[in-house]
């Protein structure tokens, strides 16, 4: 496999410093996926901030661990703080990088330290407040899970460098298999009173769409079990006392190969970050590969919060291996259950 061009990464790290949000990854993930990395990346709008997170994976590669290396080598010139660990013992590469590109305070300089505390009773310090600000949201939502699963799964300086930065890149590359993690955190400097998902401009696309359209109504009641043979998406976060109430109705479409499923998935995929660029107070989560997408809101969060009422505007969509396009497009009362054969 091919290395990724190291001038187009020394453009990149270039533009660090004047670009916003993390943005400065998106050119260098395309070109991760397109040498055979498996790409993600999750979104958050949220009242309080705005958030961006990016996870490769990929395996028995070491060409192109070799040029993160080289990337993240450039990167650390400009880094708040960066660690590096480097081994190659018998045919085994250990290589791990934890950088902090963006922390906190007048200069952006200063990395938060979540271990210490203000007193005997263990009573959180400022630095727990700052923490606050970037990573405590609105309402629970799968990027909250997200951010809960990452804190257990990393150690050390990654954990202090996730957690103690507004920007950051974690790398780890161990007998063949290779994981980066980068991340970008903002405070939402447009907050308003009005925090609502309102998904009609992807309504108004979706109305273009020349699709074969199937109504589609899931219930799931309350209390009833979670069968994972039968359950393609389900959730429990956003009304724990609801004990898995579900109903759901909307629309799927289904849109051919040959009828440009794949550059349909491309125009709903930039439309739905377009949405979160351009609606920066509305609360919605958006988690994408380059074949699939999640896009969720709740469309009020004050029966939310003050009435315990959870209704939101989901959107999903999965370009299948044959290269069908299939999307969803539900409203949801209470949480999201979404059955296995979904598709049929």
């Amino acid at each position: 496999m091919r290395r990724i061009p190291i001038l187009l990464l020394m453009l990149t790290v270039g533009n660090v410093g004047s670009s916003a949000q993390g943005l400065w990854m998106n050119r260098l993930m395309d070109h991760f996926a397109a040498h055979g990395a498996k790409v993600s990346v999750s979104r958050i709008n949220d009242k309080y901030h705005l958030s961006r997170r990016w996870n490769v994976a990929f395996d028995h590669d070491l060409p192109l661990a070799n040029t993160v290396c080289v990337y993240l080598d450039s990167l650390a010139r400009h880094a708040v703080e960066s660690y590096r660990y480097e081994c190659h013992r018998n045919g085994n590469d250990t290589i791990t990088y934890s950088i902090a590109l963006r922390g906190y305070g007048n200069n952006d300089d200063y990395v938060l330290d979540l271990t210490r505390v203000a007193d005997a009773s263990s009573t959180w310090t400022n630095d727990y407040n700052d923490f606050k600000k970037t990573h405590v949201y609105l309402y629970r939502n799968p990027y909250m899970l997200q951010e809960r699963n990452f804190y257990n799964l990393l150690q050390g300086n990654n954990r202090r460098m996730y957690f103690g930065a507004r920007e950051a890149v974690m790398f780890d590359y161990v007998q063949h298999h290779g994981n980066l993690i980068a991340m970008a955190t903002q405070l939402n400097e447009a907050q308003g009173t009005y925090y609502h998902f309102v998904i009609a401009p992807l309504d108004s696309l979706l109305g273009t769409l020349n699709a074969r359209k199937t109504p589609v109504h899931y219930r799931h009641e309350a209390g009833q079990p979670v069968d994972k043979a039968t359950t393609y998406y389900y959730t429990d976060y956003l009304l724990p006392k609801s004990k898995g109430k579900s109903e759901s109705h909307g629309t799927l479409y289904v849109i051919k190969a040959d009828e440009g499923a794949a550059a349909l998935y491309r125009t709903l995929l930039d439309a739905a970050n377009r949405h979160l660029d351009e609606n920066p107070t509305q609360c919605c989560v958006l988690e994408y590969t380059d074949r699939h997408f999640k896009l969720s809101g709740v469309r009020n969060t004050t029966k939310l919060l003050v009435n315990e009422i959870a209704e939101s505007s989901f959107l999903m969509a999965d370009l299948d291996r044959d290269g069908t396009l299939y999307v969803l497009r539900l409203e949801v009362d209470g949480e999201y259950w979404i059955p296995k054969n979904w598709k049929q």
